[in-house]
C-alpha cells in the first residue's frame, strides 16, 4: 500500500502546545509500519494556519490524490488537516472520491452513523478551540498592556528594548541625534526633511536601519513617533487574517487603545510644534488631464523601427513629445529615432492630411500611390477572437478564485452572488460575441469610400477635439519618421497614411 503523510503546525497552536512537526511525522510513520504500508512522501505545512485550505504541501497532497498516487493519507489529528470542520468534510469527501482514505494517529473513522458523527464533532471541537487560542492569546497581551510592559520589540529609534522588563530604555547617542533633528527642524528650521536626511549623511551618522545613509523618510517618520514626548499608544490596531499568511491591517475604536509610557527625549511641546510645521510642509499633487488632446496618441507607429509611438514630458513647462517606445533601449532593441513636440508634429499632419483631402482624386491618388508600400499591420478579426478567448478564460479563473474567496469566509453569500452573476453575465455577452465572429463570412475587409474621408475632413472644425474625433474615424494607422536633423521646431516628417 503506497501512503502520504501530511503534517502541520501553526505558529500559535506550537506556542500553546509546543508541539513539533518532528513528533507528528514519527507518530505518522510508526502508523504506516503497523499498517504495513510504504510511505511515499512526506508532505509538510510548517507555520501556516488550519483555517485556511491554501497552504502549499496540502495543495501539492490534493494534487497528487487526484493523480491517484496514495491509497492512503496519514495525519496526526483532524485538526492538523482543518481547523474548520467544512474543510474536514471538504477535504475527506475529495480524498474517498479517489479512492484514497485518510487514516487518523489518534483516532480511526469508522464508516457508520456514530463514526461520521464523532467525526465532524471533533472539527466542531477543533475550531472552537482555534478560536479560543486566539481569544486567549489577545487577552494575555491586552493584559500585559495594561500592565505597562510592551509585548514586542518595535526596534524604535533612540530606545532599546529591556526583554526582562519589557520595557524601552533611553539610547544616549542615539536620543541626542533624535534631539538634534528635532532642533534642527522646529527651532533653527534648517531646512525639510530631505536637507536634514542630507546633513545627517554628510556628518556619517548611521541610520535607523543600520546603514549610514539616511533618507527623508526616515526623518518624517521620527518626527511623528509619539514615543519621544514619554507617551503613546497601544493596542491601536488589529491584524486581520486574510490568507495563510497573509494580514490586513485595521484600526480599533479609540475607546480600545491602551496608554502607555516610556522614558522621555523631548518635550510634548517640542513635538507638536514638529508635527505642525509637518503639515504645513505637506503638499499632494493634484494630476490634472491635459487640455490638448495628442492627435496620434496610439494610432501612430514609429516609421524606423515599427515600434508604437508613446507621449513623454508634462510636468511644469507642459512640454510634451512623441517618442518610440524603443528609445533608449528596450527588451534588447534601440531606435534612433528623435523627439518631436506633440503640438507641432500634429499640426504638420493635419496639413498634410488636408492636402491628401483637397480632393477626391487626391485621396484615391494617395491610397494609389502607397498601394505597393509595406501594410502597417491593422487589427484583424483573428486578434479580436484571440482577445475574447483570452478574457473569457480569465473570467472562469475569477470565478474559480470568488468560490475559493467564499469557501474561506473571506465574501460574503451576498458579495459572491453579485460577483458571480456579473462574471456569468460578462461571459454570456463574450460567448454572443465569439459565436457572430465565428459565423460571419469570409469576405475582404471594407474600406471608407474617398469622397467620404475627403468630406469629413474638409468639414471638420478647427478645434484639437474635433480634429481627433476626425482623425480616429478616417485613419486606421499612421506611420511617424522625423527625418531632419535640426533644434527646435523645423521638423521635416514623412507621415505614412493608412485609411480605413
Amino acid at each position: 500500500m503506497n501512503v502520504a503523510i501530511y503534517a502541520r503546525v501553526s505558529t500559535e497552536w506550537q506556542a500553546e502546545h509546543g508541539y513539533s512537526i518532528g513528533t507528528q511525522l514519527e507518530a505518522c510513520r510508526e502508523k504506516a509500519a503497523s499498517m504495513g504500508a510504504f510511505v511515499v512522501k512526506e508532505y509538510v505545512d510548517d507555520g501556516y494556519s488550519g483555517g485556511f485550505l491554501e497552504r502549499p504541501a496540502l495543495e501539492s497532497l490534493r494534487d497528487a490524490v487526484q493523480d491517484g498516487l496514495y491509497e492512503a493519507v496519514i495525519i496526526h489529528d483532524a485538526d492538523r488537516l482543518a481547523r474548520k470542520l467544512i474543510h474536514q468534510l471538504i477535504l475527506t469527501e475529495e480524498f474517498e472520491k479517489h479512492n484514497c482514505r485518510p487514516v487518523f494517529v489518534m483516532g480511526e473513522i469508522q464508516n457508520t452513523p456514530e463514526g461520521n458523527m464523532s467525526y465532524q464533532m471533533k472539527g466542531v471541537f477543533a475550531e472552537y478551540e482555534r478560536a479560543k487560542i486566539r481569544e486567549r492569546t489577545m487577552r494575555g497581551k491586552r493584559a500585559k498592556l495594561r500592565a505597562g510592559k510592551a509585548i514586542c520589540d518595535s526596534h524604535i529609534y533612540g530606545y532599546d528594548f529591556d526583554r526582562e522588563n519589557s520595557c524601552y530604555t533611553i539610547n544616549p547617542a542615539e536620543a541626542e541625534v533624535v534631539r538634534m533633528i528635532y532642533r534642527w527642524y522646529v527651532e533653527e528650521l534648517v531646512g525639510g526633511c530631505e536637507y536634514i536626511a542630507e546633513r545627517l549623511n554628510s556628518m556619517g551618522i548611521p541610520s535607523p536601519s543600520g546603514n549610514v545613509s539616511w533618507c527623508a523618510s526616515s526623518v518624517r517618520n521620527l518626527l511623528h513617533r509619539p514615543h519621544y514626548t514619554g507617551k503613546y499608544f497601544a493596542n491601536t490596531q488589529y491584524h486581520k487574517k486574510t490568507g495563510p499568511k497573509s494580514y490586513k491591517r485595521l484600526p480599533r475604536p479609540r475607546e480600545e487603545w491602551i496608554e502607555m509610557s516610556c522614558p522621555q527625549i523631548i518635550p510634548a511641546e517640542l513635538h507638536q510644534k514638529a508635527l505642525s510645521i509637518k503639515s504645513k510642509h505637506r503638499t499632494y499633487k493634484v494630476w490634472q488631464k491635459n487640455s490638448y488632446p495628442a492627435l496620434l496618441q496610439g494610432v501612430a507607429v514609429c516609421g524606423a523601427c515599427g515600434g508604437s509611438i508613446r507621449i513623454t514630458g508634462g510636468g511644469k513647462r507642459n512640454a510634451r513629445w512623441y517618442t518610440c517606445v524603443n528609445t533608449p533601449p528596450r527588451n534588447g532593441s534601440k531606435c534612433a529615432a528623435r523627439l518631436m513636440d506633440v503640438v507641432v508634429t500634429d499640426a504638420l499632419f493635419w496639413s498634410v492630411l488636408e492636402e491628401i483631402c483637397t480632393s477626391e482624386e487626391t485621396v484615391t491618388a494617395y491610397i494609389g500611390s502607397r498601394a505597393g508600400a509595406e501594410p502597417v499591420p491593422a487589427r484583424s478579426e483573428q486578434n479580436k477572437r484571440q482577445k475574447i478567448v483570452r478574457r473569457i478564460e480569465k473570467i472562469r479563473t475569477e470565478r474559480t478564485a470568488v468560490m475559493t474567496w467564499f469557501s474561506q469566509s473571506l465574501l460574503s453569500q451576498s458579495e459572491a452572488t453579485e460577483k458571480l452573476a456579473g462574471l456569468k453575465a460578462d461571459e454570456s455577452r463574450l460567448q454572443n460575441e465569439l459565436a457572430a465572429l465565428e459565423n460571419a463570412p469570409d469576405s475582404q475587409e471594407e474600406h471608407l469610400a474617398p469622397a467620404d474621408i475627403c468630406a469629413v475632413v474638409r468639414n471638420c472644425p478647427a478645434s484639437p477635439e474635433a480634429r481627433r474625433r476626425v482623425f480616429l474615424s478616417v485613419v486606421e494607422k499612421v506611420s511617424v519618421l522625423r527625418r531632419d536633423n535640426n533644434y527646435g521646431h523645423k521638423y521635416l516628417i514623412d507621415f505614412d497614411i493608412v485609411f480605413k
